[in-house]
């Protein structure tokens, strides 16, 4: 491949200048990402001074499962049950779905803590289905986790909002959702300069919240005990009346409630920042699995506790809903002291759990551009705070787009339909490794009945909701195709489509400008 004459001497030697703004992470094999008019940047010893600078290894065990019970812990606990309770029509099926979804998520984070464990670097499951399947697979799988992880992160900026706003302006108000949505880009922004300034400071702030909202879902739990000692126990002997048995309708609950359960892969997302990855990544990953579902199934049990079924299905603000229920038999006072608690607590809890979402995105487009999968400026790194800036810069601007046009609802099954399709593949990794790579050292392995049962839960979450919404299913099955000729046309060496690809656009632009 040629490179450009062109030298980008003003931006880079600004740069080079500089002590405290930018550095580039420098692999041996790095080079141009993309050819010229695609945005791409030749960075060469005569335009920028270039030197090693890596993500520093400074989180502990406690930081790592803090920093994944606080993605976890987030939006998905408070706006999933009554999605849950709505598809399967009962208490008893609805706690065993949390269950289950719980189960099936540590399944999928053990098959994650073997391949992170065995290979811990930066990128997560893109690095692990390029070394099972090949370049172009992770190149595709990139391609949706940037998809997935803007959306996932404009859901929970919006849900923060809703939660935030509901304390000073009544829903009923003509410009809610306007003022709702504007909150929800500044959120993002305010959580970007977060994680600019230094991930130590993102981690810090995100312990902070994680304590608030741990002790938020206790004091659930703590009032829901009461409710029940007082002798309300109509809502909680419900057990399994109204029991919906249509299987196929479980799907939508299934993919609501491992929504709630979505974060578990941020682990290895941040895996080469994390201190003796061998014996910390499967440490974290376990006690992270098990405490979530735990706290989510007694979570749950509190919710029905102090909440019928009808009061659940039709409530957008359950934690809020059932704090109400409590503190009405002391009076409106109380009622109004339950309403800002948990109405504070859930805003705090879904910030957290943004805070979180974007500092392990914003690694994804680094890890790309060291494997030389996105353009080179996402291999920035500050010199002063060692954080990825472009790729923290470019993760908020996807977010902040996809923030107006979105409906939480449908945000959340695009997010787990597209999600699943690439975790079953990173599943069906481990086994395939085990043949492909069976010398490579292994500190942590899982039995093969594992990825077994993540597979086949895969399978089930892509081939349900394509059955029940081909047309939709659809359409992102062709947004994830649309990476392919991407990739041979920009990304492979031999740009195999490069021609096409640039006769394609040539034609496009004719037509666009007739018809202009």
């Amino acid at each position: 491949m040629t490179k450009s004459s062109v030298k980008p001497t003003v931006i880079a030697n600004e740069m080079a200048r500089s002590d405290s703004i930018i550095s580039l992470e420098k692999p041996e094999n790095y080079g141009t990402i993309f050819p010229e008019g695609f945005g791409s940047v030749n960075l060469n010893k005569e335009s920028v001074e270039v030197k090693g600078m890596e993500l520093e290894k400074h989180l502990t065990l406690l930081h790592t499962v803090s920093l994944a019970v606080g993605q976890i812990i987030g939006s998905g606990i408070f706006i999933s049950p009554n999605v849950v309770i709505q598809s399967v029509g009962s208490m008893g099926i609805s706690l065993i779905v949390w269950a289950l979804g719980g189960l099936l998520s540590l399944c999928g984070a053990l098959c994650f803590g073997e391949l992170g464990a065995m290979y811990p670097k930066s990128g997560g499951e893109c690095q692990y289905n390029k070394i099972t399947y090949g370049r172009m697979v992770a190149f595709v799988n990139l391609w949706v986790l940037l998809i997935v992880y803007s959306m996932g992160t404009a859901v929970i900026a919006l849900t923060f909002s809703s939660y935030l706003l509901s304390l000073f302006i009544d829903e009923a108000y003509p410009q809610f959702e306007l003022v709702k949505k504007v909150v929800a880009a500044a959120a993002v922004i305010l959580v970007i300069g977060i994680c600019i300034y230094g991930t130590r400071l993102g981690v810090w702030v995100q312990n902070g919240f994680t304590v608030m909202k741990i002790l938020a879902l206790i004091f659930l739990v703590v009032i829901a005990g009461v409710f029940l000692g007082q002798g309300n126990l109509e809502n909680i002997s419900s057990g399994f009346a109204g029991s919906n048995l249509d299987v196929s309708d479980w799907s939508g609950a299934m993919l609501s409630s491992l929504w709630a359960y979505n974060g578990w892969t941020s682990i290895n997302i941040i895996a080469s920042e994390v201190k003796n990855p061998e014996k910390n990544l499967p440490r974290a990953l376990i006690i992270t699995g098990l405490s979530v579902t735990i706290t989510y199934v007694i979570v749950n049990v509190a919710y029905h506790a102090l909440l019928s079924t009808d009061q659940l299905i039709h409530s957008e603000s359950i934690a809020v809903l059932a704090g109400e229920t409590f503190f009405a038999q002391y009076g409106s006072g109380a009622v109004k002291f339950g309403r800002y608690f948990f109405a504070v607590s859930v805003a705090l809890s879904t910030f957290g759990s943004l805070l979180s979402t974007v500092l392990s995105a914003s690694r994804l487009p680094y890890a790309g551009a060291l494997e030389k999968m996105m353009p080179g400026c996402f291999g920035l790194v500050s010199k002063r705070n060692k954080t990825p800036v472009t790729s923290l810069i470019f993760m908020g601007m996807t977010s902040f787009v996809c923030i107006w046009p979105s409906n939480i609802g449908s945000l959340i099954q695009y997010v787990g339909f597209l999600s699943w399709i690439f975790w079953g593949l990173c599943f069906l990794a481990v086994i395939v490794l085990r043949f492909k790579m069976p010398d490579t050292p292994r500190p942590f392995r899982v039995p093969l009945f594992i990825p077994v049962i993540a597979i086949l839960t895969s399978l089930y979450l892509i081939v349900g909701p394509t059955i029940t919404s081909p047309l939709t299913s659809g359409m992102w099955v062709l947004v994830t195709l649309v990476a392919v000729p991407v990739y041979y046309g920009y990304v492979d060496k031999e740009r195999k489509c490069d021609v096409w690809m640039r006769k394609l656009t040539g034609k496009l632009t004719h037509y666009l400008e007739a018809g202009v």
